[in-house]
Parts: structure tokens; C-alpha cells; sequence
């Protein structure tokens, strides 16, 4: 009896030992499980603070200071103290917080966001386990931008040019100096290149931003030269060079009223222009006619004019009487096709159609929409009011549509435009229709009719005034954001 009950007393302590072992076992796990819950809430907070930090900084290279920018959005997101963490990486002296790289070949760059935060244990002290470092990375990527520029600056912007100058420095200011590129053109009755595409990374912000001009140069509205010069500056990027957006950004106030072509022989390019027709009403600027004219040369280069004339008004805004005005001779004819003798790219064409039957026009082909008649007893175009000012409209889209289709470079070329005023939003020309439906046709918009899915797809903009361009411009900076990530 005796040894039965020492050896229950045995037992109880060997029991009282596995109970022991057991419950340190356990409480060893559970201090796991509580600890390594905490740490990996740390890390969920510390990986939401890092990547937002490089997606911040990624936005910020278009503009202001991409490091102090991942440094705000860090602190924000994780603050020393976060789950009882003792320490956390300090984003201002850390070296190896921020780094960016840019691919010279693919035009993109790479933000990474790296830090770390050192969490104290509770229970895993009982295993010898103190503190655990938990470290987190982050990484966001932007393609770099190569940009035309191209503004209207004909007389009919008025006084409100100023807001204008403003909102395009601005927009000139947020893109990166150092590996995006930008190109800057006005046009009026010609189109100038003020500053050419840089054919290595980056470029001159401060220069840029001073060129655009200070006072209205006035003139008429080639918006045809203003594209072209446009597209053919983004072309003179070599390939394999090229960024990974290539872009068209063309500001105007108006409807595209002059045609460049060979009308004097000389095989130089100058432009006769129509005025806008009919009257409309408002229209404060006095833009619209009921007498409308046609008046030429203007040089495609300089839009300086020589020689000069103007065509008898019309008195009636008849089909009729617009395909009976006529220039003068020996200008009476129109040449084949527009030419275009200004352009520093290789193969960049160099005469368009006045017409063709591959584009719609609200859903009919271009050539029977906005035809362009030709002479009976000659076999030639006429240079009528009506025939020039559908050629104006015809050869805007025709040059846009083949710089989307332009195959040539690395990558397809997509178009924004904004258009701003009362003017874009009459119904103007032979048809007629809104400039504005022109613009988001030229920018191959979705809300077009015409929208062409096979090409890359645009956007308009409409500022129905000069305070309006501004927002309009960063509608166009979100959507060229967006496309770079």
C-alpha cells in the first residue's frame, strides 16, 4: 500500500511537470501568434506607407520634389509608436529610403521606397526573441513623356490671351526637366516651332516657359500647319529612343480656316484662309460673317503675308453663292494637294489630300460630308469659299489621322485638344457644325461618333472661358498621370 501511494505522489509530479512544459509550449504559441498578428499588421501598415510613398514620388516627377513628396506621404502613413514599434526609419536622413533610375532605351522611371520598423515582443521574450525588425518595399514606375505643344494664337483670343500664357506655363512646369521632352509651336496664319524637340532626355523648362508669348501675336487660324509642325517635331525623336507616351496637346479658340498649298508656283507654302461664316449670335469678338471672305498669302513659315488679297464678300450664305466666290487669278484654281514645305523629321510627308473617303464625318465619308467639287470644264478644284474651307476642315482630320497612324516610331501617337469659348460651340461652315466636333474628332474621342477604336483614344477638352483653360490642362496632366503608371 505504501508503494502504491508513492508512486501516485510520482506521478503527480511527473504530471504537474507535463502540465508545466505544456503550458510554456502553449503560451510560447500563442505569444507567437499574438506577436506575429502584430508584426504583420505592422507590416500591412508599413507596406501601405512605402508604395503610397512611391506612387506620391512617381506623380511628383512631373513637378516639385518626388523625395520630399515620398517623405510627407510616409510620415502620414506610419508614425513611430504604430502597434508599440520603438523605432521606425526616419525618410529625411536614411539613405537608402529613396532611390529612382530611369531606362534611357524605354523612357521609364522607377521610384523605390524601402524602410523598416522594429516592433519589441511580449510574449516571444520567453523564447529569447526580444524585438522583430519588419522591413517593407515599395515600387512604382512612369513612363516619360515626349510632348507637342501647339497653341492658337490668332487675334480672335483677344484679352484673355493672358490667362492662357498662364495656364500653358504652368502646364509647361509639370513635366520633368530632366527625361521627359517637350516641344513648343503657335500658330495664327503660319505656325513657328519656338522650341524644338530635344532629341536627348529632358529639357529646357525655364527656357520653354519664357517662350510662350507674353502679348497676342494675332492672325488667322492654320490649324492644319500648327498640327503638323507638331507631329513632325515628336518624329524627330530617333527610334529606339523614343518615350513610352508621345503625345499631342493643341490648344485653339476656333475652327481651322487656312489651307497651305503650292498656290503661286513657287513650290514654297502659303495659305489662303476663308473667314468663319454664318453670323452667330453671341458673338462679342465679331468672329462670325454673313459676308465672308477669302483672302491670302500668308507664309506657312512666318505667316507673314505677300502677296496679298481679298475676294469679294458674299452677300447670301447660299450653297450657291459659296461655290461661286472665287480667289482671284490666277489663283481661281487650287493646287492637287496641300503642301508643306517646313519639317525637320525624315519622311515626314509632305502634301495631303483636300478630301478623302476613308474618314466619316458624323458618319458619312469625309468626301461626301464636307465635299471638295471639282471644276467640270477644267477638272481642278475651284478655289471657292466653299472648297477652301472644307479643305481646311478635311486636311485637319486627314493629318491627324495619319499621326495616329503614324508607324514609323516606337510608339503610337495620342492627341488631346481643348477648346475654348463661344466660338467652338456654333455651328459654323458649309454643313454646318461645331469646331468643337472637329477637335474631339482630331483627338479621336470617345464621345465622337466618329471615334476610331483601332487608334489610341484622346480627349477634349471644352473651357467654355480663359479661366477654364487652366483646369483643362490639368484634366489633360491626369489623363497623361494615369497613362504613365
Amino acid at each position: 500500500m505504501k508503494r502504491l501511494r508513492a508512486r501516485f505522489r510520482n506521478e503527480r509530479g511527473l504530471a504537474l511537470i507535463y502540465i508545466a512544459v505544456t503550458l510554456t509550449t502553449m503560451l510560447l504559441f500563442t505569444g507567437l501568434a499574438l506577436d506575429g498578428g502584430r508584426a504583420y499588421v505592422v507590416k500591412a501598415q508599413l507596406t501601405k506607407a512605402v508604395d503610397g510613398a512611391a506612387l506620391a514620388a512617381a506623380r511628383a516627377l512631373n513637378s516639385g520634389n518626388p523625395r520630399a513628396e515620398a517623405e510627407r506621404i510616409f510620415n502620414a502613413n506610419f508614425q513611430v509608436g504604430f502597434m508599440g514599434t520603438t523605432s521606425v526609419t526616419d525618410p529625411a536622413t536614411d539613405g537608402n529610403f529613396f532611390r529612382t533610375s530611369v531606362n534611357a532605351a524605354t523612357g521609364v522611371n522607377t521610384v523605390n521606397v524601402q524602410a523598416s520598423a522594429v516592433m519589441p515582443t511580449t510574449f516571444m521574450k520567453l523564447g529569447n526573441l526580444n524585438q522583430v525588425t519588419v522591413v517593407s518595399a515599395g515600387e512604382a514606375q512612369r513612363r516619360m513623356v515626349d510632348l507637342s505643344l501647339i497653341l492658337d494664337v490668332s487675334s480672335s483670343i483677344g484679352s484673355q490671351w493672358g490667362a492662357v500664357q498662364d495656364a500653358a506655363v504652368a502646364f509647361i512646369s509639370s513635366f520633368d526637366a530632366s527625361s521627359d521632352r517637350l516641344a513648343l509651336m503657335t500658330f495664327s496664319n503660319g505656325a513657328t516651332v519656338l522650341d524644338q524637340m530635344p532629341s536627348s532626355r529632358g529639357f529646357n523648362k525655364t527656357g520653354m516657359m519664357s517662350h510662350v508669348p507674353a502679348t497676342l501675336p494675332g492672325g488667322s487660324t492654320n490649324m492644319v500647319e500648327g498640327l503638323y509642325r507638331g507631329w513632325d517635331e515628336l518624329r524627330t525623336v530617333p527610334a529606339g529612343q523614343q518615350s513610352g507616351l508621345r503625345i499631342i496637346v493643341l490648344f485653339t479658340d476656333g475652327a481651322s480656316n487656312g489651307v497651305s498649298a503650292n498656290w503661286d508656283g513657287t513650290a514654297v507654302a502659303k495659305a489662303i484662309r476663308t473667314a468663319d461664316f454664318p453670323k452667330r449670335s453671341p458673338d462679342p469678338d465679331n468672329q462670325t460673317h454673313n459676308d465672308p471672305t477669302i483672302s491670302g498669302f500668308s507664309s506657312s513659315a512666318t505667316g507673314t503675308a505677300g502677296p496679298s488679297f481679298t475676294a469679294v464678300a458674299v452677300d447670301a450664305l447660299s450653297t450657291t453663292s459659296m461655290q461661286t466666290l472665287t480667289a482671284p487669278a490666277p489663283y481661281q484654281f487650287m493646287p492637287p494637294a496641300s503642301l508643306h514645305t517646313q519639317h525637320r523629321s525624315s519622311g515626314m510627308p509632305t502634301s495631303f489630300p483636300f478630301q478623302t473617303n476613308t474618314l466619316n464625318v458624323n458618319g458619312m465619308a469625309q468626301s461626301a460630308r464636307r465635299s471638295v467639287i471639282v471644276d467640270p470644264a477644267t477638272g481642278n478644284y475651284k478655289s471657292t469659299l466653299w472648297n477652301i474651307n472644307n479643305s481646311a476642315r478635311n486636311l485637319l482630320e486627314i493629318v491627324a489621322n495619319d499621326a495616329r497612324n503614324d508607324t514609323g516610331g516606337d510608339y503610337k501617337i495620342r492627341i488631346y485638344t481643348i477648346g475654348m469659348g463661344l466660338l467652338v460651340k456654333h455651328l459654323l461652315g458649309t454643313m454646318p457644325e461645331t469646331p468643337e466636333s472637329i477637335l474631339q474628332r482630331i483627338a479621336n474621342d470617345k464621345v465622337s461618333p466618329d471615334f476610331n477604336a483601332n487608334q489610341l483614344e484622346g480627349k477634349y477638352f471644352y473651357a467654355q472661358t480663359a479661366a477654364d483653360v487652366a483646369p483643362a490642362f490639368q484634366g489633360i496632366q491626369n489623363q497623361i498621370l494615369r497613362l504613365s503608371k
